[in-house]
């Protein structure tokens, strides 16, 4: 990495010995050669042959150089053209190795199509029979989700039943600012976007990802997380699970737990509306103090799925479901389906759930309902207006106009 600015030729002519430090590690021939050796670039292939079940799939879950390789770079057939004395001399050097596994000097060849990723709905437009074919296996399952809708629970339902490491929101000491976003981290995503702080907040978590790996966390989605998947390149492995609860519900519980009480809280949990960069205009529902908050976060998080499914939906494979939906039997099997798996599924207990007076509960919930069915307010349009004024969530926010899109009109 620190000799990335000297010219290819220049970096083969002072660093010649690197040709020969294969050699000296595993030699082709002589007592101390592999027994066995595995081609990188047939790499499938040979270990595959090994017979050793399941060791493919663990191989092909290592990036542990995934956060050093250069983001964009010219492909070897490139580099050698442009400097064919150095492809001679690597033709020397490394003679024997050439002749050993057939390789010759790389030609260019057409960039491969990349897999259409589509989004798959669960709730709405789920997948037709009982028998649906499953979706797409990823190596890395994120949420997308506001706070409150089941994410604890889910975290253990993917741990459960896809036998993989699934994590929700980790408390480690030294986990908040590197595993899990720090308060700073959340308000400079929504203040100034991906500026130096998160992008390397996203450059060492996602780096140290080993897949297959679940992270049920609702901050990352409202830290970057989307942006920092497809920056990476790790989009096509992963997929986002939106998971929704009961609008009424979801806001009755932040009122009862008085989330929105202490300002700290939405900072390193929710949103808040004094952000500069959202997609709902609060306005409307300040004069319902922390109720109206509580109310324009849930809006704002429908907004951001919205905004996301719109801008990345051809790049991510998105996958909706509800707590209501995924903790039945036949929404817990779609949603198995729809993530590439076709076992029977486990339904775990309930999880992290506020202990509450069903009464007060419940009379809670029915105001809220009244409340959100006096507002007037379209997600998916919110979202395009959003878009086509020319804001977007990682940059800094543009001054607000004077438009009707993305306001919430409350009675």
């Amino acid at each position: 990495m620190d000799k990335r600015d000297i010219p290819f030729d220049q970096f083969v002519g002072h660093f010649r010995s690197v040709l020969s430090e294969n050699r000296r590690i595993a030699p082709l021939t002589g007592p101390n050669s592999p027994d066995i050796f595995l081609r990188y670039e047939h790499l499938e292939e040979d270990v595959n042959a090994l017979g050793i079940d399941g060791l493919w799939t663990r191989f092909s879950s290592l990036s542990a150089k995934g956060a050093l390789r250069p983001k964009r770079g010219a492909d070897p057939a490139t580099v050698f053209a442009a400097h064919p004395d150095t492809a001679d001399l690597i033709e020397q050097e490394a003679a024997d190795e050439i002749a050993r596994f057939g390789y010759a000097r790389p030609v260019a060849t057409p960039d491969p199509v990349p897999p259409n990723r589509t989004s798959a709905a669960i709730s709405g437009h789920p997948p037709s029979g009982s028998g649906a074919a499953p979706g797409p296996r990823p190596d890395f399952i994120f949420t997308l989700s506001a706070g409150r809708t089941g994410t604890a629970w889910l975290a253990r339902f993917l741990g459960e039943n896809l036998n993989i490491p699934s994590v929700h929101e980790p408390f480690g000491l030294d986990d908040y600012g590197t595993r899990l976003p720090s308060i700073g981290h959340m308000r400079r995503f929504n203040t100034y976007g991906m500026n130096g702080p998160i992008c390397d907040f996203w450059e060492g978590k996602l780096g140290e990802l080993q897949a297959p790996y679940a992270e049920s966390n609702h901050t990352l989605g409202k830290c970057g997380l989307i942006e920092s998947l497809v920056e990476h390149g790790l989009a096509p492995r992963s997929t986002i699970v939106v998971l929704r609860r009961d609008l009424a519900k979801q806001i009755a519980s932040y009122i009862n737990r008085n989330d929105f009480f202490n300002i700290t809280v939405p900072w390193q949990w929710y949103l808040h509306p004094t952000y500069p960069n959202k997609i709902v205009d609060p306005t409307p529902l300040k004069h319902l103090g922390d109720v109206g908050t509580a109310i324009w976060y849930a809006l704002e998080m429908e907004a951001r799925y919205a905004y996301y499914k719109a801008l990345y939906g051809d790049q991510l494979h998105f996958v909706e479901t509800t707590l209501e939906e995924a903790t039945t039997p036949n929404g817990a099997a779609k949603l198995l389906r729809a993530l590439g798996h076709t076992r029977h599924a486990k339904l775990p207990p309930k999880t992290n759930a506020s202990p509450q007076n069903n009464h007060i509960t419940d009379t809670l919930i029915a105001e809220v309902e009244t409340l959100l069915s006096r507002i007037n307010f379209n997600a998916k349009e919110a979202a395009k207006g959003f878009i086509q004024r020319g804001n977007r969530l990682d940059v800094p926010a543009l001054p607000r106009q004077d438009a009707t899109v993305g306001k919430v009109a409350a009675e």
